[in-house]
């Protein structure tokens, strides 16, 4: 009897365990779920965290979807680079001090041919980058403000973990450049209302006190009229890391096909600077050129100045 009793109790745990197993694992059914792929870590994120995919989407930015808020941008050719009389000459008008040594690696002005790739239309915010990261190292704190003090190192694991990438350095500038370049996105002369950078609102004792942006810091992510293409903030708000190695001398190079900045990757490593493009809001007029380039060490936090969004591979046009 006592052995009888011992069977039906072990069958009880059983049952009492297999229940559990099948409610644990309710929220994979009827999908592509690997055990496999979760392993590697090939599974899409929305399978890992029902709140997150819930969170996300209600913002209409599907985790892999590349289509709710980013922008294609078509395969082509542009012209890359400026020449660094006109970085000089900008600052010049809003700053006693200027070197033209500070744009010999804006030139020369080369074309490339790009593959087509979509393009985030708006800088990653605090509550994306919150949902995705578990973390928020920001420190003007705002939802839809851009997340900011952002390592190159977390800019790309974000990317990475919703089925993106950091964009090249050529395509940034692409898509800031638009089809008729100029110094600026909206033409050749700073204006008050176009970008969000060190006007009379700013502290810094550099500060533009000629111009008025509204803003003394960062401002909301589209705060501002968006470029030809529909990307909004490609001037100013904050610093967008992108993925290539920082080379002063790179463009002398003349790579012409989809470029992906310099190498090779240990040489680069050891100096450690990634490339950061389109000023911030503590930055000089001149910064918001969308030829400016700038470079930091990809494991460094300014404070309050490094933001980045994402890109997508784009279809073959062939």
């Amino acid at each position: 009897m006592n052995q009888l009793s011992g069977f039906f109790l072990l069958c009880l745990v059983f049952f009492v365990f297999i229940t559990k197993t099948l409610s644990a694992i309710e929220p994979y059914r009827n999908s592509n779920f690997s055990f496999k792929n979760f392993v590697e870590k090939k599974q899409p994120l929305e399978l890992f965290g029902r709140f997150e995919l819930k969170s996300i989407k209600n913002e209409k930015n599907k985790v892999v979807g590349v289509k709710d808020e980013m922008l294609l941008i078509l395969e082509g050719e542009f012209r890359m680079g400026a020449d660094p009389k006109e970085g000089y000459q900008e600052c010049k008008k809003y700053s006693g001090r200027c070197d033209p040594k500070w744009f010999y690696h804006e030139a020369p002005i080369h074309d490339v041919h790009l593959s087509s790739f979509y393009m985030d239309k708006y800088e990653v915010t605090q509550r994306k980058f919150q949902l995705v990261m578990g973390r928020n190292p920001s420190s003007f704190r705002g939802d839809d403000h851009p997340v900011e003090n952002v390592k190159w190192l977390e800019a790309n694991e974000y990317c990475k973990k919703i089925g993106k990438r950091l964009p090249t350095e050529a395509e940034w500038e692409k898509a800031a450049q638009v089809k008729n370049p100029t110094k600026y996105f909206w033409g050749n002369d700073m204006v008050s209302g176009r970008a969000n950078f060190c006007d009379k609102n700013c502290l810094s004792d550099w500060k533009a006190t000629e111009f008025d942006d509204g803003f003394v810091n960062t401002a909301p992510v589209g705060s501002y009229a968006p470029n030809a293409y529909g990307l909004y903030d490609m001037a100013g708000n904050v610093w967008e890391w992108v993925f290539d190695w920082y080379d002063p001398n790179y463009y002398k190079q003349n790579f012409h096909n989809d470029p992906k900045g310099p190498g090779p990757e240990e040489h680069y490593y050891r100096n450690g600077e990634r490339v950061l493009r389109g000023g911030s809001w503590s930055s000089h007029p001149f910064n918001l050129r969308y030829s400016t380039r700038a470079g930091a060490y990809f494991n460094s936090r300014y404070i309050n100045g490094y933001g980045f969004r994402c890109a997508v591979s784009g279809p073959s046009l062939d």
